[in-house]
């Protein structure tokens, strides 16, 4: 039995775009944990790729969101 890797979750950036693309069996849950730590963000948003992109205010601090990111499990 293998164990696959889990790909790193991360802020992307898209001109003042900022969002995270999460698998969609747990965006919702990003989600609700990203308001818990008082992120502004959208619902998830479905793409046909398996992911679904949450966006981000476009004044976040990356660097916040992508520690809270890495804390996440």
């Amino acid at each position: 039995m293998t164990k696959q890797k889990k790909k790193k979750l991360c802020v992307t950036a898209d001109g003042k775009r900022r969002y995270i693309s999460v698998p969609q069996a747990r965006s919702k849950e990003l989600h609700e944990y990203l308001r818990s730590k008082r992120v502004r963000s959208a619902p998830p948003e479905p793409a046909c790729t398996g992911f679904d992109n949450i966006e981000l205010a476009y004044d976040i601090n990356v660097g916040g969101v992508q520690a809270l990111l890495t804390a996440w499990v």
